[in-house]
């Protein structure tokens, strides 16, 4: 059975789903969405529902990243509130996802991919 449900990632899916719940969850593309602050509670909303990972579970996520470039960091850097505010739909896509993850209490990165010299990356994550 699927249910769709919707909720706040940042604060509500450890109440909605309880701890330990999934065996993976799934992001895409909305982090930077979420700003600086959003995107690091709802790391730590992810860590909370997703099984530890002797038990399998793991967190994937494909985001928008700061470019590995350094002309297209520095690119970014100086246009991405710009371009949030003006049509990019309020993304941020200059943020260091990969240190959000390493920051977030109980997550560690198993996997990370780079695409489009750093400006989108791929993680996989484990609770440990």
């Amino acid at each position: 059975i699927i249910k769709f449900v919707q909720a706040d990632a940042t604060s509500e899916l450890s109440s909605l789903f309880g701890e330990n719940t999934f065996d993976t969850v799934v992001d895409t593309f909305s982090l930077c969405v979420m700003g600086n602050e959003g995107a690091n509670r709802c790391l730590d909303e992810m860590a909370r529902v997703v099984k530890k990972s002797e038990d399998g579970g793991q967190i994937i996520l494909i985001e928008n990243t700061r470019a590995s470039n350094p002309v297209l960091g520095y690119y970014q850097d100086i246009t991405a509130s710009t371009a949030a505010d003006i049509g990019g739909k309020g993304c941020i896509y200059n943020q260091n996802v990969g240190e959000m993850i390493r920051q977030t209490k109980g997550l560690q990165i198993t996997k990370e991919e780079s695409f489009a010299a750093g400006l989108f990356r791929s993680f996989t994550c484990q609770k440990i």
